[in-house]
């Protein structure tokens, strides 16, 4: 099978990269990185085929594959999204009307996979959420992922083009972004500097990359009783949701160190009429029916993240 991934060289789209060519997919992808700077890829680079472009430039030919999973982040909710709300719905959106329009104009159009976002899709106080459960964002950022879902499924009812919408929990591990959380609190705690830590109470769902990844080998087995389906791939062994202190504390503790931090304010959309973001979420539809279940605790996910920050820190330096 032939899969095409977008925002290839970023954390998600790289270690997606990874597990498909060890189990022996056809991978291709783009990103808006030089090839030789694409230092997440250096491993698979030379088996891979690279497009140097951002997704708007895309041609045909350049993404003719059986699926393509748009893992592009455009403007992320850090640093610049929740408070640049037009630059960030023009990047969000544009990207993904351009792809499927372009895969409108095929006569055989390949799956689309879309990687949407999981916490900054809900903006309500203790719900638990499901794969039915309505969106409502209440930050720029997740508007954007929320209304890109609603566009592929409309081109899923209104023009045949085959989709799977995947909501991804917070995912970390090795090679993720310096600026998001556990990685910012790791590389703090090695160098110990005293940690801002924004939102302190609001909670997250945290996934590790690779229990991120075997979820979409999963879901490529079956892809074609995927369609049209909202599938959830968030959580860690025991469900875990933790707020952004509690998050500190067990980094600390799995790393051997004590994080010392001072609370700051809230990030848009995490304070919601005074309180602190906090959700669960039951999603045993997506578990069964891809037989996927996160096989690491979000403590064996951060020791095998902060190894390999440990080993890789002066990518950051």
């Amino acid at each position: 099978m032939r899969v095409f991934i977008t925002g290839i060289a970023g954390v998600l789209g790289s270690n997606l990269a990874m597990s498909l060519i060890e189990q022996g997919y056809l991978v291709s992808g783009n990103d808006v990185c030089r090839k030789e700077e694409a230092w997440r890829l250096s491993e698979i680079i030379d088996r891979i085929t690279y497009y140097w472009k951002a997704t708007e430039d895309l041609l045909r030919e350049e993404i003719n594959s059986d699926v393509i999973i748009d893992a592009g982040l455009g403007v992320a909710d850090r640093p610049l999204g929740n408070l640049s709300p037009e630059y960030t719905v023009k990047n969000n959106i544009f990207p993904a009307l351009k792809l499927l329009e372009l895969c409108r104009r095929m006569k055989k159009p390949p799956i689309l996979v879309y990687a949407s976002s999981f916490n900054s899709l809900y903006g309500k106080v203790n719900t638990t959420y499901t794969e039915r459960t309505p969106v409502a964002p209440a930050s720029v950022y997740g508007w954007t992922k929320g209304a890109v879902e609603e566009l592929y499924l409309t081109y899923y009812r209104a023009f045949n083009i085959p989709v799977v919408i995947t909501r991804v929990g917070s995912a970390y591990g090795p090679k993720m972004r310096s600026d998001e959380l556990i990685a910012k609190v790791i590389l703090y705690a090695f160098k110990d500097r005293v940690f801002k830590l924004r939102s302190p109470k609001a909670k997250r769902l945290w996934t590790y990359a690779k229990d991120v990844s075997t979820f979409y080998l999963k879901m490529l087995e079956g892809i074609e009783d995927c369609i049209g389906e909202t599938l959830i791939c968030a959580g860690n062994r025991g469900d875990k949701i933790v707020t952004n202190i509690e998050l500190l504390k067990i980094i600390g503790k799995v790393i051997g160190k004590k994080i010392e931090f001072v609370e700051e304010e809230y990030e848009p959309g995490e304070l919601i009429n005074g309180k602190p973001i906090s959700f669960r979420v039951n999603a045993e539809y997506s578990r069964n029916k891809l037989e996927w279940y996160p096989f690491y605790t979000l403590e064996k996910g951060i020791k095998e993240t902060a190894v390999w920050f440990e080993e890789n820190i002066w990518r950051y330096t």
